[in-house]
């Protein structure tokens, strides 16, 4: 025990020992800075304290390091301020870029660029905003640089959305988010399906910017973020609002509302009172639209907002003169008037704060390199024994524990692998099995009853000589064995489905479905990505579960059109089959029958997940989603 208590303060001497001596002998120093800057790169739009720290951390460190490390320091800098002091925030970028002339670091580069170009885009400099934006984009795709790239598309869209060129902001946002999905930047993602649902609503597709909204709900209920979730929301209910849908968008603002109130998030509760405020006032519930406006000035005053104030007090000030309540509007309008100067008063006295920031940031860079240029450098001797022996020690405990978390992974993985090797000789069996029962039926029992029938015709062409009633009767015999023969023949083949022996798999399906009668079910296949041929078990489970799906909708969901879509991308399957028929409820969902069991275990064999949406009257959806192999594991 005594040993372990040790280790602390020899390791702490250590770290004032390194942080001590020239930084330009320190080994390990460019390694720690990388890290600081990964780490406040990871930050960025989490917490700008921690932000704000690595940046300092940065700037101490780097002083005698080459010029890239120090633009590290200066672009966590810049990062910091934008969210509040634009212009320092840009001297900082430029500050950067100069240092920057003669480097050939181009990642460096396009982080400033970027950095400027969203500094322009605050300062509705949009030309500028766009020369930088695609500066930075220029070097991200020479890099493949597929993040860097989708989050400087995802800037582009965003300014021509704010130069109302909604066609031009839409091209860039559709690439954004095809970029971020294929490299799974969840937060970049739903950043740009926002911005989309945002054009779709300015341009009054609120069809759309819905579908885009809820897309981003399920997204951000598989981050488990209720704050991206609340967002969604609050754009399906403006959508709503704006279709004059009043009831629904009641409901997804006061969800809203509920979420943010759950995350103790003021602003956007804030927010949320302003815009259930104007929905009832469109309902010209002024009495219940007064309350909400109230709430939002109560909860502005807690969170020191003059904006949100302001903007509640013009709406209370309108509601009261629609109501002839005309004094209550002009003491309304006046404290409107109020907020809107002390807005006016904070921002100079902000500019001052940035102005004077400015100065001290230059005054303080002077007297560094003042310092830098008189003070000569000075080297300590250190513990070289200590630092061997316990960075050797670390290094051999990581070694081993690398070592046994590679060999437990790959007895994982072993198992892995037997038991799907196990299960795919079972399935494999099992389909000889049917190939096998598929003969018999087809070669012993369905040659038999084929002769019967036969020998029934030629019966009943020799037998005419009998009454009426057994004339029928025969007539009857024969029909419902030549009906039973052709019944033994298609459950021979759809027990052995050789069409995919013979056909591709779209094709195989697409015959399948040719052979149903339109006149029953409509049914329309479409399929992406099947170009390369899919795995033969997969294709013989695809196709499986296309048949039990087909067969439930012709008998129970007494629908009219079914549509089978398949799409093969590189991050997996996705097989999606929707009926117009009576749909189902939940209870009768949680009854499983033995086809949606055997649906679901073939699915999870390849690890897949299955999942139906339905309610009575409203059809139902079958959705399947099979991971690429890569992912599997």
């Amino acid at each position: 025990m005594t040993n372990g208590f040790r280790l602390i303060p020899v390791c702490g001497l250590l770290f004032f020992l390194s942080s001590c001596q020239d930084k330009k002998q320190d080994p390990g120093l460019k390694e720690k800075i990388n890290y600081w800057n990964e780490r406040q790169s990871h930050f960025t739009l989490k917490n700008r304290d921690s932000l704000l720290y690595f940046a300092k951390l940065i700037q101490e460190n780097a002083k005698n390091l080459p010029v890239d490390y120090q633009v590290m320091g200066l672009i966590g800098m810049a990062k910091y301020h934008s969210y509040s002091k634009t212009d320092l925030s840009m001297k900082l970028f430029e500050q950067a870029l100069a240092l920057l002339e003669h480097s050939h670091t181009d990642s460096l580069k396009a982080k400033v660029y970027a950095g400027l170009g969203l500094g322009y885009k605050k300062k509705s400099d949009f030309a500028l905003a766009l020369e930088y934006f695609f500066k930075a984009l220029r070097i991200y795709e020479d890099q493949k640089n597929q993040r860097g790239i989708g989050a400087v598309l995802s800037n582009i869209g965003e300014v021509y959305q704010l130069k109302f060129d909604l066609p031009t902001a839409k091209k860039y946002i559709l690439q954004a988010i095809e970029v971020n999905k294929q490299d799974h930047n969840g937060i970049s993602y739903l950043a740009s399906m926002q911005t989309l649902a945002n054009i779709y609503g300015i341009s009054n597709n609120f069809d759309s910017a819905l579908i885009i909204d809820k897309i981003g709900i399920a997204a951000a209920d598989s981050m488990a973020s209720s704050s991206l979730r609340s967002i969604f929301f609050n754009n399906m209910g403006n959508c709503y609002m704006y279709m004059n849908k009043f009831d629904s968008a009641h409901y997804y603002f006061t969800q809203c509302l509920a979420l943010d109130s759950a995350e103790g998030n003021l602003a956007y509760m804030a927010d949320n009172y302003l815009t259930l405020g104007e929905l009832e006032k469109r309902k010209m519930n002024y009495p219940k639209a007064e309350q909400y406006f109230a709430h939002a000035i109560l909860l502005a005053d807690s969170l020191g907002s003059k904006q949100f104030k302001f903007n509640a007090w013009n709406e209370l000030s309108e509601i009261y003169r629609k109501d002839n309540k005309l004094l209550l509007a002009l003491d309304a309008k006046d404290s409107g008037m109020r907020s809107k100067d002390m807005m006016i008063n904070e921002k100079t006295e902000e500019k001052i704060a940035e102005l004077r920031e400015l100065y001290e940031t230059d005054k303080k860079e002077q007297m560094i390199a003042l310092q830098q240029s008189k003070l000569s450098k000075q080297k300590l001797i250190l513990i070289g024994g200590g630092i061997s022996m316990g960075l050797l020690f670390l290094s051999g405990w990581l070694w081993y524990h690398r070592y046994k978390i590679k060999k437990e992974k790959e007895l994982q993985l072993s198992l892995i692998g037997q038991r799907e090797t196990a299960t795919l000789e079972i399935l494999k069996a099992e389909a000889q099995e049917r190939k096998r029962v598929a003969a018999e039926l087809h070669d012993g029992v369905g040659q038999v009853m084929v002769a019967a029938w036969l020998n029934l015709q030629v019966l009943e062409d020799q037998l005419k000589g009998l009454d009426s009633e057994q004339q029928n009767l025969l007539h009857k015999a024969t029909g419902m064995v030549g009906e039973s023969c052709k019944e033994v023949r298609h459950v021979s083949h759809a027990m052995m489905p050789t069409v995919l022996q013979n056909k591709d798999f779209a094709d195989a399906v697409k015959d399948f479905t040719n052979k149903i009668d339109s006149k029953i079910i409509s049914i329309d296949v479409h399929t992406e990505g099947l170009e390369k041929p899919l795995e033969t078990v997969v294709e013989t489970i695809l196709y499986r579960v296309i048949q039990e799906a087909v067969n439930n909708t012709i008998k129970h969901a007494r629908a009219t059109q079914l549509d089978i879509s398949l799409y093969n991308q590189p991050e997996g399957i996705t097989l999606l089959i929707e009926d117009n028929g009576i749909g189902f409820s939940k209870a009768n969902l949680e009854k499983e029958g033995q086809g949606m069991q055997n649906m679901k275990s073939r699915i999870a064999f390849l690890h897949g997940t299955i999942h139906w949406e339905s309610s009575p009257g409203n059809g139902t959806l079958l959705s399947i989603n099979i991971p690429a192999k890569n992912e599997k594991k």
